[in-house]
């Protein structure tokens, strides 16, 4: 009885366009639980669509219609979509654009890829066919994953799709869909040799990423480096350098840092873009500096050095052990040493700081370094361990004044709240 009720009360709804819309999503419920009420509440829906007067929205709702048809299941949807390809053809071609665009939507909705296309090649306006079929490609590019014994089926769609896509970025960001499929089925060496067909720049440099970013996470990424520093070539012959020091960055955030470093000995100013992109790496992710400190030669590994060791002793947060040891392992420079020994008193790891200055060739570096230890300790309590310290400062006035401030410092400490204030001398 309440389903009459509802199918009844309708009818109060005075805009025709949504009341079509109504009895259709009714219908489709009622057809979801097989109640028979729902053949009359879709002959409904089509019969109000009559009252609309407006031709655009007498096709959206016959769309939206043949749409709930289709998902309660049924066929009959397929010809009122025909019905509305073909009568459409009357309306002027933006009006008609926005029924196929609807169209097309409502098919993709569906999931029927191949009938999306069909609609969206029926729009005139270039733009607006580039970004349908677009949208027709990422929706495809989604099902693969869930539908992956229709594999070729969703490739063929969606280099079809391409083949339609005649212009800038459109083209590119199909081609950016197309290899988001191809490395989803680990089809790798197929998605990075169609990177080299990506004529916008932006978009050029964002596949480069995902895809390497990708096939690390997967730990196939050095298996494909070969493939993959031909298309960088090849890319860059197309750009500018500057292209060249962001495919350095990509290659380095991969984990890869001989190729990265290969790419940044060829530029112009080699030097700066390399402090750069260390720089960058440790504010991003200093996890994989270490495997590009490890490939640098020992000019380039003090220069780094000195650098990366700056801004860590600014930011200690920045850094970690595998970093300060990697640059370590890199470089016998005597200030890149003192400023890692410096590292190790921040972090309050006294006895690597004083093995790092025992390394150190300078009298004066390690004397800096082990007047740095001295005060660290001292402000621990430890003093006979900072007089210790102290001793080992090379430069005898240096020492002398450091013990003498150490004691005094060691005084004040023990003394400290056991002054009584003096009124003089009696005598």
């Amino acid at each position: 009885m309440l389903i009459k009720e509802v199918l009844t009360s309708v009818e109060v709804i005075r805009d025709p366009y949504i009341k079509a819309v109504t009895y259709a999503k009714i219908g489709e419920r009622l057809a979801r639980v097989r109640e028979g009420h729902y053949k009359g509440s879709f002959l409904r829906a089509i019969e109000t669509t009559k009252e609309i007067e407006d031709p655009v929205k007498t096709f959206k709702a016959l769309l939206s219609i043949g749409y709930s048809m289709s998902k309660a299941g049924i066929k009959a949807s397929k010809r009122i979509y025909q019905g509305v390809l073909e009568d459409s053809r009357a309306l002027p071609a933006p009006h008609r654009d926005v029924v196929m665009e609807s169209a097309a939507m409502y098919m993709l909705s569906l999931g029927e890829i191949g009938e999306a296309i069909t609609y969206a090649l029926e729009i005139s306006s270039p733009k607006l066919r580039n970004e349908v079929l677009l949208a027709a490609m990422r929706t495809n590019t989604r099902k693969l994953g869930k539908e992956g014994i229709r594999v070729a089926y969703h490739l063929r769609k969606s280099k079809l799709a391409l083949e339609y896509i005649d212009s800038e970025p459109y083209h590119s960001m199909g081609i950016m869909e197309l290899i988001r499929a191809y490395i989803s089925l680990g089809g790798y060496e197929t998605a990075i040799t169609l990177i080299s067909q990506i004529r916008d720049r932006d978009w050029a440099r964002q596949a480069f990423k995902e895809v390497a970013f990708y096939m690390k996470e997967r730990d196939v990424i050095g298996h494909y480096i070969d493939t993959l520093e031909g298309v960088v070539d090849d890319l860059i012959t197309r750009f500018d350098e500057d292209f060249a020091a962001e495919m350095a960055f990509a290659f380095a955030l991969s984990g890869e840092g001989l190729p990265a470093i290969e790419l940044v000995r060829k530029m112009k100013n080699a030097t700066d873009v390399l402090l750069k992109l260390v720089l960058e790496l440790l504010e991003r992710d200093h996890d994989v500096l270490p495997s590009l400190v490890a490939v640098l030669n020992e000019e380039e590994a003090t220069l780094v050095g000195k650098v990366v060791m700056n801004r860590i002793l600014e930011r200690p947060e920045l850094g970690s052990r595998e970093v300060v040891e990697a640059i370590g392992k890199s470089t016998r420079n005597g200030e890149v040493w003192a400023k890692i020994a410096r590292y190790y008193i921040l972090m309050d790891e006294v006895d690597e700081a004083m093995r790092t200055a025992s390394l150190l060739h300078s009298e004066r570096l390690r004397s800096v370094v082990m007047a740095d230890i001295s005060h660290h300790l001292l402000k621990k309590g430890e003093v006979e361990r900072a007089i210790d310290a102290a001793i080992e400062v090379r430069d005898p006035d240096f020492s002398s004044i450091l013990i003498s401030e150490i004691l005094l410092k060691a005084l004040e400490r023990e003394l400290d709240g056991k002054v009584v204030p003096w009124n003089g001398s009696k005598h």
